[in-house]
């Protein structure tokens, strides 16, 4: 009996590596066609896991499989472009996004109207922080196009926070723990 159970710990931990190995594959192959699709899903607000897979792709970049400027550049240009078709249905499609937001009822309506407030506020002050708080970066930018900032400014400051952004969420996963030992652990 225990070397059946022997036998059976061996050939999963033997069928974990192979299955991690070929994972670790995978994402070296695509991790930059990961990193772009993942993070303007998550953009145009489609939930999924943006900032952790930018801190595995740091983590991945630390071990020199991929480039973190790479990395940093793919998740850079697909928020900006999330962020620029959010705006622009903002400034040019607001009674439609407002009906929207009306008939979607909850609380979106309510978090569209206070953020359309801190745009007309802060500004691009409100533009650079959004980013680092989740839901709220989705509501800023057809905020900014609701209260027509003009579309030079949203884009160099998008640019800027955007840019700040995939910066700061990579370089935590380059510092930190080797992306190897991040899904070691997790399996």
């Amino acid at each position: 009996m225990l070397g059946t159970s022997l036998w059976l710990h061996r050939a999963f931990s033997s069928f974990k590596v192979r299955a991690m190995d070929s994972l670790l594959q995978f994402d070296v192959t695509h991790a930059y066609l990961v990193v772009f699709a993942v993070v303007l899903l998550d953009v145009i607000a489609l939930p999924l896991i943006a900032m952790p897979v930018l801190l595995m792709a740091g983590g991945l970049a630390a071990t020199g499989k991929v480039s973190l400027l790479f990395i940093i550049g793919f998740a850079t240009v697909a928020a900006a472009a999330g962020d620029t078709l959010w705006y622009s249905i903002g400034r040019y499609a607001s009674p439609q996004l407002m009906g929207f937001m009306e008939r979607a009822g909850g609380r979106r309506q309510g978090y569209l109207l206070r953020s359309i407030q801190f745009v007309q506020r802060y500004g691009v002050g409100f533009l650079l922080v959004s980013k680092f708080v989740p839901g709220v970066a989705s509501l800023a930018c057809p905020a900014a196009g609701i209260v027509n900032m003009s579309t030079s400014r949203f884009l160099v400051m998008n640019g800027v926070s955007r840019i700040f952004w995939a910066t700061s969420v990579s370089c935590l996963g380059y510092s930190g723990i080797p992306y190897a030992a991040i899904l070691r652990q997790a399996f």
